[in-house]
């Protein structure tokens, strides 16, 4: 695997460090690659003048069965992987913005567009996803849901006076409607964990809040979420998916989640998905439910985890593992059953 390096400036980037790496007991050799659960992985600076040429040289010395481009903003990967074997290059689509087309990329660039329709398949996480892909590229996706997720047991949720809690706060992910809401509910205890999209202005205004807990990021999101009562995730730009949602579903914490993109799609058909525009209402109506009324509360809860877990063999790597062969092989591939009921109710 080939990984980038996080820019010095970013929030954490340390943690992705030689000595950040050390600590979770990974050993980093002399020219800064190391090995994790048995997969070599290259950090590599993508700013580098050279990081073009080694990634070429990675893919044709290593000469992989499938190469996988994983949002390849920059293009450096799809084209080296598309000069070494087109037809073993899958392209995967985690996030709209950099993609290099449609309302909701950084820019357009005609270039890259047409390195995404040479790719042998391209992969989307969400059916959202699939249909901007049609829409906007013209290109034919595959949905499958990436093994992001713990096959648990998953812990149980916080108990009462857990937090009100948004992971990665930043104006992206909804920022405003979290701070609007934690000044209007100051007797209940709010703590946001900052992560890639956390900077000093971010930080201040969280802290300005007297109800305000800032958590310590952690490798084991569960370690978070076991403190949390309700998480809200208000993204205010259109996600592909919203996994944070399942991963505190899966653990029977309710989630308000916003209407926008991918992130109604995330929440498997439990409520409450919210609109992101306009009055706050919705929101201050929802949470006011789920901390005054335990059994709605209770009822959210266990909703959310029965959809979860039902969802949750759809994450599996073997998905993956079909997709390629199928490729090789179309007429073995099969649609896959859906058992899971809608879990509304």
């Amino acid at each position: 695997m080939v990984s980038r390096v996080p820019g010095e400036r970013r929030l954490l980037a340390h943690e992705f460090g030689a000595q950040g790496l050390a600590a979770r007991g990974v050993e980093v050799e002399a020219d800064g690659g190391y090995r994790y659960r048995g997969v070599g992985v290259t950090p590599l600076d993508f700013a580098a003048p050279d990081a073009r040429n080694r990634i070429a040289a990675l893919i044709a010395d290593f000469d992989p069965d499938w190469t996988l481009a994983s949002d390849d903003r920059p293009g450096l990967f799809l084209g080296a992987a598309l000069r070494h074997a087109p037809a073993r290059t899958i392209a995967l689509v985690h996030t709209h913005y950099h993609l290099p087309f449609g309302p909701e990329a950084e820019r357009l660039d005609p270039a890259r567009h047409d390195q995404l329709r040479r790719a042998r398949s391209v992969v989307a996480v969400s059916d959202y996803s699939r249909a901007y892909l049609r829409e906007w590229g013209g290109i034919v996706s595959k949905v499958l849901h990436f093994p992001v997720f713990d096959s648990g047991p998953f812990a149980s949720p916080a108990p009462p006076d857990g937090f009100v809690a948004m992971i990665n706060p930043c104006r992206a992910k909804g920022l405003p409607i979290f701070l609007a809401l934690a000044e209007l509910f100051p007797e209940t205890p709010f703590a946001a964990a900052p992560t890639w999209g956390g900077d000093a202005a971010v930080l201040d205004a969280l802290a300005r809040l007297p109800n305000m807990t800032i958590l310590n990021p952690a490798d084991d999101i569960g370690e978070l979420l076991a403190r949390v009562r309700v998480l809200l995730a208000p993204s205010l730009e259109p996600e592909t998916f919203g996994y944070v949602a399942i991963d505190a579903m899966l653990r029977g914490v309710p989630v308000l989640a916003g209407n926008l993109g991918g992130q109604p799609e995330a929440k498997l058909g439990v409520d409450f998905v919210l609109p992101v525009s306009g009055s706050i209402e919705p929101w201050v109506d929802a949470l006011k439910a789920l901390l005054v009324d335990p059994h709605a509360w209770r009822r959210l809860s266990e909703q959310s985890r029965a959809a979860a877990h039902c969802f949750l063999p759809k994450t599996d790597a073997d998905h993956f593992i079909r997709h390629l062969d199928a490729l090789s092989a179309p007429a073995r591939e099969a649609p896959l059953p859906d058992h899971c009921p809608a879990a509304r109710g």
